[in-house]
């Protein structure tokens, strides 16, 4: 039986096939493909009216719900009484379209519940957008996690290279960030008015809840150039619970905050084509246990740090604390790549100072390394280091960089910025190299020979990862030291230290809770 409901006040739009016909995309990766697929198709929206059809099943329930931001409407409440919007596992949402959860109003999104990007890029790519001032409340579990897809999940099974199927998740506030007013976020169009705007002076913002959420397969071209990563977060505040999240196969950042005083425990990047991690606009937050997986093709940094935009010496400073990481790389002898292919590693750029502490580094190309962006003037990251807000302490790096074994140092895996002549072209020179090393030496960061973990096992040897079993062993297992200030520059909620021994993201005292499913890694083998 098809119902038509005329609903003023909603706007979502139920699709009239609950078989949920799935696209394929036309071979570039993108998912753009051009043959018709009946209801999963952008299509126009008619502004007119908010139409509600819901395809039943035999009890009288919807199956499959298209959800549409009609007339900037946003996620409304459903009925006068300003009950809030609740998705719910027993149905699949459909993204049609940038949807908005606007500011005021609040989406909650039950544990199990699957929601899908329809394909396409420009002004046909889906995302979700919290506008700041709205609230998400996003609590799956480790054995029934939400998980966001594309909508060619449906009919096929994807994996690590079907990536930039749909645009991805955008969180947004009203905490701090370095650019001297609210800004509009990067991949949305501007015709959604003031709803992509973030920042403010509100540090204990709250976004909601976001926890055991899968975001898989995103990262759109938009017309501009612009891709939207797995999860951005924008002036997003430390009042905010940001746990137990990954982000699988996305054509563009695993994560990336533009400022904001969030702070984050659990967080998986996997198979991304560019950066794994990405800290811009003065993000002041502390986060624990992360890890990032490269996959063989395409990767870019494992982590690029930068502080501001324009001017790049805007304050506050990116002092962000980042502690128990593991980073696997794209493997040494991965030769046939694209992107910025670990080049380098791990990357400090204007004037920020995020701190690594008790974090493994593995598994980079031979031109893989770190760099503290030295250049003349005061806008550099290495002034940052050279005031002591920048720490690298009880760090293990392995089979990474241009030597790789018993004769990697510190100096060999140090990239110091160049002009382009290719000399140094920092004020500090040749010798920031050696300086840097004998820091890097000094606070217990060491270059191993043995594994820092248990196993990894690569195509052809030391090429892309097939799987890993991610419990400390060797160096790893000991040697930890509790950053002295974690969390005091952003109080609220995940500001408190899981006090542990070992170094990296997996042993003792780190639940990860990956063996009860919610992670894609674990479903597709990467995790042991």
């Amino acid at each position: 039986m098809l119902l038509l409901l005329f609903v003023p006040a909603l706007v979502f739009v139920t699709g009239c096939d609950s078989s949920g016909n799935g696209g394929v995309g036309n071979g570039d990766g993108n998912g753009n493909g051009d043959e018709e697929v009946g209801l999963l198709e952008p299509g126009p929206v008619d502004e007119s009216d908010t139409m509600v059809e819901v395809d039943s099943d035999d009890d009288g329930t919807a199956e499959r719900v298209r959800v549409t931001d009609v007339g900037n409407n946003g996620v409304v409440p459903p009925d006068a009484d300003g009950n809030s919007v609740t998705w719910s596992s027993d149905k699949t949402y459909e993204l049609n379209g940038f949807v908005f959860v606007n500011p005021g109003d609040t989406l909650n999104i039950e544990a199990g519940t699957e929601i899908q990007g329809r394909l396409g890029g420009g002004a046909d790519a889906s995302a979700l957008i919290v506008a700041s001032g709205g609230v998400i409340q996003a609590e799956g579990t480790a054995s029934d996690p939400i998980v966001f897809t594309s909508v060619r999940a449906e009919e096929e099974e994807l994996g690590r290279d079907d990536r930039g199927l749909w645009g991805g998740v955008i969180l947004l506030g009203d905490a701090p960030t370095n650019n001297g007013s609210q800004v509009a976020v990067e991949g949305v169009p501007d015709n959604t008015g003031a709803r992509i705007l973030y920042g403010g002076q509100n540090a204990d913002h709250s976004i909601g809840t976001f926890k055991f959420v899968s975001i898989r397969h995103t990262g759109t071209q938009l017309g501009n150039g612009d891709e939207i990563q797995g999860l951005t977060l924008g002036g997003v505040g430390a009042g905010s619970t940001i746990e137990y999240v990954e982000s699988y196969a996305s054509a563009d950042d695993g994560f990336e905050w533009f400022g904001g005083t969030v702070n984050t425990k659990y967080l998986i990047t996997a198979y991304e084509s560019d950066d794994a991690f990405d800290i811009d606009q003065g993000f002041r937050g502390s986060n624990q246990f992360w890890l990032a997986v490269q996959g063989g093709n395409t990767a870019g940094r494992a982590s690029e740090m930068d502080g501001a935009g324009s001017p790049e010496g805007a304050t506050p400073y990116a002092e962000s604390i980042v502690s128990n990481a593991t980073y696997i790389g794209m493997g040494p002898s991965v030769s046939d790549v694209s992107g910025d292919a670990n080049d380098p590693f791990i990357i400090h750029r204007d004037n920020n100072a995020t701190s690594y502490h008790n974090s493994i580094f593995t598994g980079g190309r031979t031109n893989a390394g770190i760099q503290i962006e030295d250049l003349d003037g005061d806008e550099d990251a290495a002034n940052r280091w050279a005031a002591g807000e920048l720490e690298h302490q009880d760090n293990l790096w392995y089979n990474i960089g241009p030597d790789f074994g018993d004769q990697t140092t510190f100096e060999s895996l140090i990239q110091l910025t160049t002009g382009d002549d290719g000399n140094p072209s920092g004020d500090r020179g040749e010798a920031f190299r050696t300086n840097l090393a004998n820091y890097l030496r000094a606070e217990s960061n060491e270059i191993v020979t043995d594994s820092p973990l248990a196993s990894i096992t690569r195509e052809g040897g030391n090429g892309a990862i097939q799987s890993f079993t991610p419990a400390p062993a060797n160096a790893a297992t000991s040697g930890a030291n509790k950053p002295s200030d974690f969390g005091a520059k952003s109080p609220g909620v995940n500001d408190s230290w899981t006090a542990v021994d070992f170094r990296g993201a997996f042993g003792p005292g780190a639940d990860w809770k990956l063996s009860e499913g919610w992670a894609k890694i674990t479903q597709d083998g990467t995790v042991n």
